[in-house]
């Protein structure tokens, strides 16, 4: 084989055969100690007791789970109720939309933006409803429809015809053409992978040929459109020829066919501008649009900070990263295995003074979260396991690289959240990050069913989204979990080490600001004479406007923001609303937007100096919340006469 001329090929493999016997070593000691022994004898641990819960479904029909409540909400008009809409369910919500789902079209059009979903074909629509259509974008109204096939809609949405295909691998946009596209700024956004061409045929597409009034938004790379935009009387239609299931929802799953240009480490918002377009719909076409901003108090993004503690040596130095936090003020979230067992890929060392140190970071405030028992390379091939599994009887060992015997996903998740609940008196478990970011299909149910509430076992780039979403079980299409997923932004393994990686990340996390993403950060405890002076730096060059904080707290936050119900009472002719919020849970920092420029505010809100944000008080679980906003008087345009 070839070698470069300072010999780190050699060195390298010289380092991997010494490691190999290293692990077979261990193996066969692990082995030998089980045959001879009968049993391998375990640290005498504490473990709590972690009831598994039976698996409750979360599926609802759409139209009651999402309730008319106020005229200020994008209706989304459900045109084919034998199809999944969960991918733009995901959308509006991630972006704090305010929407409803219905059926009834004459209800739709009674608000000023309407989504059509999933499809539309010649039966969706009556010719008396397509007389409807027509003349509500006439008077004013907005429609955003995705794959329209009708022929008797193609005027009133500018096409002649289109032409379905599964072998569209990228999108670009146009840039400045529209105000939809006002957050697509970067190139990033502006070219969008859909996938590999690696896989033939991926998902369909349709590409659309425009009339002479339409405008081209996006095109696919054989010159279709993408998105086009016609404006028809004083209201406008714009027609998207990719579903929300396949570009948002079936990345967030990770059965997207390899779209992601790049797995960690880099700015990829290929889910995300899909989002961004409905936010910048709602924005600046409905001039009193409210939204629920997606970082707390105000703030353009945050960093999450995090350590995985998965070595027997990794445990003094993250005792030195927290001191370091805070110094600067911040928290971080450290994922902790719980390696009670010797086995191919290491020792034993969840005891003794590991776990001493451990104790150390949670009395100092550091939230803990599990990180699995094994940490192995095949824990996406782990079967569900029963349940069953405890401290007392589970015994999991990795026999090769990504190969493991006695190893469950529920072993990994219950019998670790025992451990962590056990030996930390006051510690609850609610978070948990996969070895090596191995994510098996049925990780959202064992979560679930043991109390979990939270996880980030993906990567941002992965997942093509820099937002926080509701994990479905199963990873499918079709039902979420009660967990809510954090993919993770940076980590520190690849190369170049992370000190050189330093001015990258902060031009990732200022890319995620602008649009109000979030940037979650890895770093393995191994070491401290590079990694923390790297993190340090990250932490004092911060973009204005972004925070650092742990994952556990904003992970609570995103969870009470997404479960907030609230309305909007805005009287006609009158500049005051009154916005009424009812919180599910604990509450803070949670920040509302507005389009209109504020005058006033009463109920305990702080107005920003933006004066179009405002950023409620901190809320009890039950509680329930009234705002008063007044808004500055609209100009007032008198005509002129000649």
């Amino acid at each position: 084989m070839p070698q470069t001329s300072s010999g780190l090929y050699l060195g390298s493999r010289l380092d991997q055969i010494q490691d190999a016997f290293v692990r077979m070593l261990i193996a066969f000691l692990a082995t030998a100690c089980l045959s001879g022994c009968g049993r391998e004898k375990v640290p005498d641990l504490r473990a709590a007791e972690v009831p598994v819960h039976a698996l409750i479904h979360h599926v609802a029909d759409p139209t009651v789970a999402f309730p008319e409540s106020f005229p200020l909400q994008v209706a989304v008009y459900w045109s084919k109720p034998d199809e999944d809409i969960l991918g733009v369910v995901h959308s509006l919500r991630e972006m704090g939309i305010p929407f409803f789902v219905t059926r009834d079209l004459d209800r739709a059009l009674q608000h000023r933006l309407v989504i059509i979903y999933p499809t539309v074909d010649g039966r969706t629509f009556t010719e008396s409803q397509v007389r409807e259509l027509c003349q509500y974008v006439e008077t004013g109204g907005s429609l955003f429809a995705v794959n329209v096939f009708a022929g008797a809609l193609r005027e009133l949405f500018g096409f002649t015809g289109f032409e379905p295909s599964r072998k569209r691998y990228r999108v670009d946009f146009e840039p400045g053409s529209d105000a939809i596209l006002k957050y697509l700024n970067r190139p990033e956004e502006q070219e969008v992978r859909l996938g590999d061409p690696k896989y033939g045929n991926i998902f369909w597409t349709n590409g659309y040929k425009p009339d002479t009034a339409a405008k081209v938004l996006a095109r696919f790379a054989d010159g279709s459109a993408a998105l086009i935009r016609k404006t028809f009387g004083s209201g406008s239609t714009y027609l998207c020829g990719i579903s929300f299931q396949d570009v948002v929802l079936r990345s967030q799953v990770n059965r997207d066919f390899d779209a992601e240009r790049h797995y960690v480490n880099v700015f990829e918002p290929g889910a995300d501008v899909w989002m961004l377009l409905l936010r910048a719909w709602y924005e600046s076409i409905e001039p009193d649009a409210v939204r629920l901003a997606t970082i707390p108090n105000g703030q353009s993004s945050v960093l999450l900070l995090s350590h995985d503690v998965d070595w027997e040596d990794s445990f003094g130095p993250a005792l030195d990263f927290a001191r370091m936090e805070n110094d600067h003020h911040a928290l971080s979230t450290f994922f902790i295995q719980t390696k009670y067992v010797s086995d191919y890929n290491s020792h034993a060392f969840f005891f003794g003074t590991d776990l001493q140190d451990l104790q150390k970071l949670f009395a100092q405030g550091f939230s803990i979260g599990s990180h699995s028992i094994i940490h192995s390379r095949g824990f996406n091939r782990f079967k569900l396991g029963s349940g069953a599994e405890t401290f007392a009887s589970y015994r999991p060992h990795a026999t090769g690289f990504e190969t493991a015997s006695g190893a469950t996903v529920f072993g990994e998740v219950r019998v670790s959240e025992e451990l962590l609940n056990g030996e930390l008196p006051g510690q609850h478990t609610v978070f948990f990050r996969a070895g090596h970011l191995r994510v098996p299909p049925s990780l959202p149910e064992a979560l679930q069913r043991c109390g979990y509430e939270f996880d980030s076992s993906f990567t941002a780039a992965d997942v093509l989204t820099n937002f926080p979403y509701a994990l479905p079980l199963n990873l499918g299409f079709t039902e979420d979990s009660a967990l809510y997923e954090f993919p993770v932004t940076f980590e520190d393994q690849e190369l170049p080490p992370l000190p050189q990686r330093v001015d990258k990340a902060l031009d990732v996390i200022q890319a995620n600001a602008e649009n109000g993403g979030i940037n979650v950060i890895l770093i393995h405890s191994t070491e401290t004479q590079t990694k923390l002076p790297a993190e340090e730096m990250i932490l004092d060059r911060l973009p204005p406007n972004v925070s650092a904080t742990d994952m556990l707290s904003f992970a609570r936050f995103w969870r009470a923001r997404d479960r907030l119900r609230w309305t909007v009472h805005a009287p006609p002719n009158s500049d005051d609303i009154i916005l009424n919020f009812q919180a599910d849970e604990p509450a803070s920092g949670l920040t509302v937007e507005f389009q209109r420029l504020i005058a006033h505010v009463e109920g305990g809100a702080m107005p920003l100096e933006d004066h179009h944000r405002i950023v409620l008080p901190a809320m009890k679980s039950g509680e329930n919340l009234s705002v008063r906003v007044r808004f500055q008087r609209r100009p007032i345009l008198h005509a002129v006469s000649n």
